[in-house]
């Protein structure tokens, strides 16, 4: 998601965690390892809901230091991709899109790497850590931000060369709006502007039009069916959200589910969220995004 209101104070660069995120986080590892711990994990990966789902991972800010609660270390990204390799099967996410929409199940393991807003490491180190794992991704940009770099707090973001680059080496981009305003809070004209415009945008810039979008923020509050249609109509492939799960044959393609990686995810988290330990989660997602901040901003972040 875009820039975003300071989460909490720092000390030699290290992001302290206010209670709010300290509570969500402690919520988090508890549903984790109480289904880890208590069997229900392992129970929940011999159904077909687990065998026969898809997962879709989202990242933000990939830094050495925690700037906020949704930037995961180097050295934790690091150690994802390397596990990732290992263990899972990568793919791009517009051919586990096409094999969703063309009814062919997918293989298990299999996961799909997504980052949102476009910050600038997804041009440099991020790039050259996909690469040598040989994992594709999806990187969704705001196009003002690359427009209007001085005017987009919260950065540094990739620049248009450095997006043009990164599609010509085989990394897939997407739209993330023109804004990175909340399409739910929008009138139906704005929200066809941020769609199309950034759509028209990125064809100008890369030479093709992009297949997907990222919803801002993407909580249920942010889109809904009727945004899904208009993202349909402006000539989008696929969107996601931000609620977490994962997604099978027969799913709407415009309200694909993430899985969002955020700070203190080590690989230990890592692993008991790629088994669907977190996935109880999806209830909060569903139910509980009444108790998220809603910022007037467009650069606040609560979502992605």
């Amino acid at each position: 998601m875009g820039s975003k209101t300071p989460e909490g104070p720092t000390i030699d660069g290290e992001f302290l965690m206010t209670p709010r995120w300290a509570l969500k986080r402690a919520l988090k590892w508890s549903v984790e390892w109480g289904a880890a711990l208590s069997g229900m994990g392992w129970m929940y990966r011999r159904t077909a809901a687990y065998r026969e789902g898809a997962r879709i991972l989202t990242y933000h800010r990939i830094a050495r230091e925690a700037h906020d609660s949704y930037t995961v270390s180097a050295r934790h990204f690091q150690s994802h991709m390397a596990f990732l390799a290992d263990h899972h099967r990568p793919v791009a996410l517009n051919s586990l899109v096409s094999d969703l929409i063309s009814g062919i199940k997918p293989d298990p393991r299999t996961v799909a790497i997504t980052f949102d807003d476009g910050y600038a490491e997804g041009a440099t180190f991020v790039r050259e850590i996909l690469e040598q794992y040989r994992i594709p991704a999806t990187f969704f940009v705001v196009t003002d931000f690359l427009d209007r770099p001085s005017e987009a707090h919260g950065g540094p973001f990739m620049t248009w060369d450095q997006v043009r680059r990164l599609a010509a080496a085989g990394f897939s981009i997407g739209s993330h709006t023109v804004t990175h305003r909340s399409l739910g809070a929008l009138p139906q004209q704005e929200v066809e502007a941020e769609l199309t415009r950034a759509r028209q945008r990125l064809t100008e810039e890369l030479g093709s039009a992009p297949e997907g979008l990222s919803y801002p923020y993407g909580t249920v509050r942010d889109f809904s069916v009727a945004i899904a249609q208009q993202a349909r109509q402006a000539g989008y492939g696929y969107a996601v959200t931000a609620v977490h799960g994962l997604n099978h044959l027969g799913c709407d393609p415009f309200l694909l589910r993430r899985t969002s990686m955020m700070a203190g995810d080590g690989l230990r988290t890592f692993r008991l969220i790629l088994n669907g330990c977190l996935d109880p989660w999806t209830f909060v997602d569903r139910w509980g995004y009444r108790a998220q901040r809603v910022y007037d901003a467009p650069t606040g972040r609560e979502g992605s």
